[in-house]
């Protein structure tokens, strides 16, 4: 039965939110609470890493756009992927909505139906959470994960490195394009949009050949590629071909005119991991994710911290 914030309240909403919770996850189990206590035992981590997310509505999506089984799905994607960057494993993740008065309840345990799909999709527990009323829908999300040894780091980039990217770029912003224009011939890109995957499988990959610098592409390729350089104190000068764009992007650049390039450099929510690796190191990891592609390299400091970029290149934002 569907709840009504009118009619049963938040705790009756709460109620109805904590029967739809997800099993407890059967491959990785420290998270520890019983079902609508205000705090969750976490077992004691050796590595704990911990990252933040914020999901708006009107900013980081709209529900014209997707449903919101969608908006569950990628919110938990986005945040743990942050975790994938960091070589963790996700452990648990705490969400508190932020509720408009007259949203139905039946969003809000869609909305968590999308949260769990996602959850039991990465063997990540739900530790708890809140609700608020709010005057738009929100989420913000908490996620706790496991360490497995060395952290990479976007300040470990060193000259001579190749700087390269576990997928295909651009999908999600050409996704984005379709949604504003009605677009709907190219469901790939769609996809890449609504349901992002966070790279903890390319992670595994990443950290058994002892990567050293990584992270994952939110802003896109230019705006995060921008960050490692900082950080790294380094150049990086990238070589991105038509080639190297994605079956999907390639047929919505023939068909639309627009320039692949361009999307591949500025497009957001990718959500790929961006690496710097020697060369014999790149060669194993290829062995091991065929979808892997070097973009550039990694030069001492000199002039402009990136180049080889389209002109129009810039970091993504959130609209």
């Amino acid at each position: 039965m569907n709840s009504d914030p009118k009619e049963t309240g938040e705790f009756g909403l709460i109620e109805t939110l904590v029967k739809r919770r997800p099993p407890r996850s059967s491959l990785y189990r420290p998270c520890r609470v019983a079902a609508g206590d205000d705090a969750a035992l976490l077992a004691w981590l050796a590595q704990p890493v911990i990252t933040t997310d914020t999901q708006r509505e009107g900013v980081h999506f709209r529900r014209d756009w997707q449903t919101p089984f969608e908006i569950g799905y990628k919110a938990v994607s986005v945040t743990l992927s942050d975790l994938a960057a960091s070589f963790a494993k996700p452990v648990a993740l705490f969400v508190n909505l932020g509720l408009p008065p007259k949203l139905p309840g039946a969003v809000a345990e869609e909305l968590y139906d999308g949260l769990g799909a996602a959850l039991k999709r990465y063997g990540c527990d739900l530790g708890g959470g809140n609700t608020s009323q709010s005057s738009e829908l929100s989420l913000d999300l908490f996620a706790v994960g496991e360490g497995q040894g060395r952290m990479p780091r976007r300040s470990d980039a060193q000259p001579g490195d190749l700087l390269c990217v576990t997928g295909p770029l651009g999908l999600a912003r050409a996704g984005l394009r379709c949604l504003e224009t009605e677009e709907t011939r190219f469901p790939e890109l769609l996809k890449a949009f609504k349901e992002p995957e966070a790279r903890f499988d390319a992670a595994e990959v990443l950290r058994k050949h002892r990567v050293r610098c990584a992270m994952d592409i939110s802003d896109g390729l230019a705006g995060d590629a921008g960050h490692l350089a900082r950080e790294s104190g380094v150049s990086l000068e990238f070589h991105l071909t038509e080639e190297m764009a994605g079956g999907a992007l390639a047929a919505w650049c023939g068909a639309t005119g627009e320039d692949p390039l361009s999307y591949m450099a500025s497009g957001g929510e990718e959500y790929e991991l961006l690496f710097a690796c020697n060369p014999d190191t790149l060669a194993a990891i290829e062995a091991e994710l065929p979808g892997v592609m070097c973009v550039g390299r990694v030069c001492a400091r000199s002039g402009s911290p990136l180049s080889g970029l389209p002109e129009d290149a810039s970091s993504f934002e959130h609209r």
